[in-house]
């Protein structure tokens, strides 16, 4: 064979192999290129462990073995968390108390999921500008606040993300100090381990920055904080001291300073400053971006739970936070469906798909009160009637010409049959409210009682605020700036709850049976809201989760009523009210405090800028699995940490 031949062979040989090694090294380099990044996130994370623990021997800490420890803190040789602050509790000025709710059992057992229902999609995710339950309460678990109120103790604050705070006499200064070694989680984006997103997954660490950033978003003017603001119109300044500890000033002494300064929830400074590439957002327009951030959809904070991800109409989904600095719950990971029908929601609960709701009243009368053979009066599944920290409430549109005379608002509150109401539709769950209080609270003033229901009462009424029936077709009407108005109007109405449809339809037979043509429409919320904050309703159905601390200036200032996407949606203006208001948050005296919070709810008594509806009762329903089942008697009221999932106690079904 000719040497020209062989050489032409072993050259096309050689050609295929190398072509067959450029193929497989082209497959090895992706996959290790996907390794790498993969390694490079392992490693990164390896690093901040090692600084954590550094952190920690600097500080004297024992550091154990058991996977619980973390940077915040340390874990005992029997496994319980132990707070490596708790030397600095109570001491040199810190007003910061050790808590005397111990959430979390000893006997927890580790697993889960906790599977929830939820009735609504949230309208988005962004802390500050954001005002539903279904948000504040995601925040409580991916978040955490420079303090909390003890729950059993709520006039005192317990620590959580500082570990001291110090206050003037004078009640002007705050010094706040963070822990080290909290970290901030890592925003679930969805191309997080790309080389383009390397600098959001940058371990970072909750700074003094982050927390003067947050202060400085609620007072810049091009943020949507209008609910928020308010707390804060007397804030001065915020200055950073150190990478731990800054000072927040205030101009004057204010009572509700305290409550706002120590609940408040830091936001990443370095992830709500940059454009999604990595960039600096241009300072003149950061305002306008906070409201529309990119990063607002992959909500990220300090807390115990790390927020996975967000399917609309589906779910929210979250997983424990294993760097937590704090003890970890017991729960690995929480399941929370978006399911708006309330039938369905029972439905899943009988099939054990979710772990814990809560039932409406009328499912509560057929399921519990007549129930002969369902699983809740066969032990299936649990059930507790428990106190919410809450009222319900119709709200009037004063600006509206019909609903600006307290006396048609009034007539209003006669026309509706509460307590009938409260006791057949909502089968006695609840306590008619006659204020802005909880009706226990030391503020409501006992001598305030209901106005009652009276159809001539709410015709005298109308009468004497000069609306007639002038036509005869059984409308009142009544000419306002050279207009004739009629006597009709729409409520918005939150839901598609039947109790709130059954009260509505009550209330609108006996609103015609005094010359009034009422109707209502069920929204979902985000609708709903972006309706009120546009001032395009006559009224609306509402609810309020309260507040241990009393100051009304987010729902009753008149400065309130013209706020941008402000709480007081009613446009209510009072004189005297303002005057209380703005007296209560400079007044520190308790027998003066309740003096004046008492005057302000005779006031919206005789006002009636709501008709304060009822404070309600929920029916909480669990599987047996969920152990440790507590409700807090402040918000929030279902909060999930204390609670742990054993499927050894689930009985088995009745077929």
């Amino acid at each position: 064979m000719p040497r020209t031949f062989q050489a032409t062979v072993a050259l096309i040989v050689t050609l295929i192999v190398i072509g067959l090694l450029t193929i497989i090294n082209v497959w090895q380099t992706n996959q290790t290129e996907a390794k790498l990044v993969k390694l490079t996130q392992q490693i990164e994370q390896l690093n901040v462990a090692q600084r954590d623990i550094q952190d920690q021997l600097k500080r004297g800490v024992a550091v154990s073995g058991n996977a619980n420890s973390n940077g915040g803190g340390a874990v005992s040789k029997d496994g319980k968390w132990i707070d490596p602050y708790a030397d600095q509790i109570g001491k040199d000025g810190n007003i910061l108390k050790a808590p005397k709710d111990d959430l979390i059992a000893d006997n927890a057992v580790e697993g889960g999921p906790l599977r929830e229902a939820i009735s609504s999609d949230p309208k988005g995710f962004n802390w500050l500008i954001e005002n539903s339950v279904d948000v504040s309460n995601l925040q409580e678990l991916v978040h955490d606040t420079f303090a909390r109120r003890d729950f059993e103790d709520p006039d005192t604050f317990v620590p959580r993300v500082a570990y001291k705070i110090e206050v003037s006499p004078d009640y002007k200064e705050y010094t706040i100090h963070l822990r080290k070694g909290v970290y901030w989680q890592v925003p679930p984006h969805p191309e997080i381990g790309t080389e383009k997103m390397k600098w959001m997954r940058e371990p970072r660490e909750l700074t003094a920055e982050d927390a003067a950033f947050t202060f400085e978003m609620i007072k810049n003017p091009q943020v949507e904080a209008g609910s928020l603001r308010n707390y804060f119109e007397d804030m001065e300044k915020v200055e950073v001291i150190d990478k731990y500890t800054l000072k927040v000033i205030w101009k004057k002494k204010t009572y509700q300073s305290m409550s706002a300064t120590l609940s408040m929830y830091p936001m990443p400074k370095w992830l709500y400053t940059k454009n999604e590439d990595g960039t600096d957002i241009d300072k003149a327009t950061l305002g306008l971006k906070f409201n529309n951030h990119w990063a607002s959809q992959y909500p990220i904070g300090t807390g115990p739970y790390s927020f996975v991800k967000y399917e609309k109409g589906v779910g929210i989904w979250l997983e424990r936070n294993e760097k937590y600095w704090g003890e970890k719950p017991p729960v690995t990971n929480i399941e929370r469906m978006i399911v708006k029908d309330n039938e369905q929601r029972l439905l899943k609960l009988k099939a054990d798909e979710i772990d814990f709701t809560a039932l409406t009243a009328s499912q509560y009368n057929t399921e519990i009160l007549k129930g002969k053979d369902t699983p809740f009066t066969r032990g299936e599944i649990n059930h507790k009637i428990v106190d919410r920290f809450a009222y319900y409430y119709i709200g009037w549109n004063a600006d509206r010409p019909m609903f600006s005379d307290k006396r048609v608002r009034r007539a209003m509150t006669h026309a509706f049959n509460r307590q009938a109401i409260v006791d057949n539709v909502f089968f006695k769950l609840g306590t008619l409210q006659t204020g802005p209080y909880y009706y226990k609270h030391p503020a409501n003033d006992p001598s305030v009682t209901p106005f009652g229901y009276d159809l001539d009462k709410a015709r005298a009424l109308l009468d004497e605020a000069g609306w007639s029936d002038t036509d005869g077709d059984g409308v009142r009407d009544k000419v306002i700036n050279g207009e004739k108005v009629k006597l009709e109007f729409q409520i918005l109405a939150y839901g598609n709850s039947p109790e709130w449809a059954s009260s509505l339809s009550i209330f609108k037979e006996d609103l015609r049976k005094v010359g009034v043509a009422m109707d209502f429409s069920p929204l979902d919320w985000p609708t709903m809201q972006k309706k009120m904050n546009e001032k395009k309703f006559d009224a609306f159905t509402g609810g309020w989760g309260l507040s241990w601390e009393i100051d009304p200036y987010q729902l009753w200032h008149s400065s309130q009523a013209d706020e941008a996407q402000g709480s007081n949606r009613v446009a209510f203006r009072n004189k005297r009210a303002d005057e209380i208001i703005v007296e209560l948050r400079k007044t520190f005296d308790p027998d003066k405090r309740l003096e004046l919070a008492r005057e302000f709810h005779r006031i919206l008594h005789e006002e009636q800028p709501y008709t304060f509806f009822f404070s309600p009762q929920s029916v909480a329903v669990w599987q047996p699995r969920l152990q440790n089942f507590q409700v807090q008697s402040i918000r929030p009221q279902f909060y999930p940490l204390p609670w742990y999932i054993d499927q050894s106690k689930q009985p088995k079904k009745n077929k």
